[in-house]
């Protein structure tokens, strides 16, 4: 096994699986080596470790022949094989090895139930498992044993319960997730390449070429790209800064703060979100994180909550209201802050990169206690509202519900600039605060 050769991103995952990561995901393209690698960690762990218990997962046992089991069979040597199990004919049940290791075969197809059992140390998926299988399998662990999940897939089904609960948990410390295309597999001919992607679509090509999850139809901002809008940010640069804030109380209220460089980049540095915040709450951690932050603060609001924006002026926290108009366009209000947000956001020609920067520290705690990137979230998930008429599924040019309240803020930021070019340039890079949602602050 120590002979085997790999290619960059299959080591960063061997690296990730060594250095003690529980949960290793890899959101690879097709024919980019994802099952190879899974079969190389599956059988070095099981020649290595003695009574050492592995599930391995595929959608069906037929296709486990062609897949999974062949990769591992390449792995491991024949004189280390104690005994096979078939379940039938060219389609194993069990490896049993000569230090007590063993391997289960599993299908996706024989339900829950067939994933229950305790014991297992690592457990294989090969492409996308049902969701009730995935979480049946996180309780297979017993006390004073750990257990690892590796999940080898390409999103050939879209945006599931995956990209939610597994894409979307950037905060998780004990999640490695890895994506990788056709270019990071450097045996793959140019030549290969092409026939493979003769006769397949645009989108078919993100998921199969790239690894990429395939955007909702109707996406509001498919601009959004977080390789390259969520960054860390340690300095801030020479600019302008902004605060916006979302009221909200049962629904959470959410502040960014946002400094403009020279450039007219946008930098959305710290923020907040969260539920059941009255006004002297918000003035106190509105107050608390300005602190260091050097300059005037332009402070912007919507001017429905005029109430709410006085009392926190009546607080020495003065805010500006930002009325719902567009001007001379005919678009409506969502259509005109989307058209603003993707100005910002698409990646220019010139330098490759947005203008729009996300830090990736913008995190605070959802219902369920996890951390997220709330900015973030919002983007990669805001749809226009579709109705159903005679002529088939229409978009309205109004957003739907989903959850909104970051994009509103930064949008009163966007609307503000662009009625008022007045800038200013006076203030010293200074330190990023780091946010502590976990101390309240």
């Amino acid at each position: 096994m120590k002979y085997v050769e790999q290619h960059d991103k299959q080591k960063e995952c061997t690296e990730a699986f060594k250095s003690g990561k529980n949960i290793i995901v890899l959101f690879w393209g097709n024919r980019v080596g994802k099952t190879e690698w899974g079969g190389q960690t599956v059988a070095r762990e099981v020649l290595e470790e003695n009574n050492y218990e592995v599930w391995s997962f595929c959608p069906s046992f037929d296709e486990q022949k062609d897949t999974t089991q062949k990769k591992l069979l390449n792995y491991i040597p024949e004189h280390r094989i104690k005994d096979r199990v078939w379940l039938r004919k060219g389609i194993l049940k069990e490896i049993i090895l000569d230090n007590g290791s063993k391997i289960t075969f599993k299908s996706y197809e024989q339900g829950r139930e067939k994933a229950q059992g305790a014991g297992k140390r690592l457990i294989w998926f090969d492409e996308e498992p049902p969701k009730d299988i995935w979480e049946e399998c996180f309780v297979r662990q017993e006390a004073g044993t750990q257990l690892k999940i590796i999940l080898t897939m390409t999103a050939i089904k879209g945006m599931t319960w995956v990209y939610n609960d597994i894409y979307l948990k950037t905060n998780n410390p004990d999640l490695f997730i890895s994506k990788a295309g056709w270019d990071d597999n450097p045996w793959l001919l140019e030549e290969q390449k092409q026939a493979m992607s003769r006769g397949l679509s645009e989108q078919v090509l993100k998921v199969r070429r790239n690894g990429e999850f395939v955007k909702m139809v109707g996406l509001v901002c498919s601009w959004f790209d977080r390789t390259k809008h969520i960054v860390d940010i340690n300095k801030l640069p020479l600019g302008d800064t902004y605060f916006a804030i979302d009221f909200g109380f049962s629904n959470p209220s959410c502040g960014l703060w946002v400094r403009i460089d020279r450039q007219d980049n946008y930098w959305v540095f710290d923020g907040f979100y969260r539920k059941e915040m009255t006004n002297p709450k918000l003035q106190e951690i509105i107050r608390m994180k300005e602190q260091g932050i050097l300059g005037i603060i332009h402070r912007v609001g919507d001017s429905a909550q005029a109430g709410d924006i006085r009392q926190l002026n009546d607080y020495g926290i003065e805010i500006t209201g930002i009325k719902k108009i567009v001007g001379e366009s005919k678009e409506s209000w969502d259509e005109y802050r989307a058209r603003l947000m993707e100005e910002r956001g698409v990646i220019q020609e010139s330098t490759n990169k947005p203008k729009l920067f996300i830090s990736s520290s913008l995190v605070d705690i959802d219902d369920n206690g996890d951390e997220f990137n709330f900015l973030m979230r919002e983007l990669e998930n805001l749809r226009w509202e579709e109705i159903k008429t005679d002529m088939g599924i229409e978009s309205k040019p109004i957003w739907g519900k989903q959850p909104k309240h970051a994009i509103d803020a930064l949008s009163y930021i966007l609307t503000s600039i662009k009625r008022s070019t007045v800038m200013d340039y006076n203030y010293t890079p200074q330190p990023v605060k780091p946010f502590y949602p976990e101390l309240g602050i």
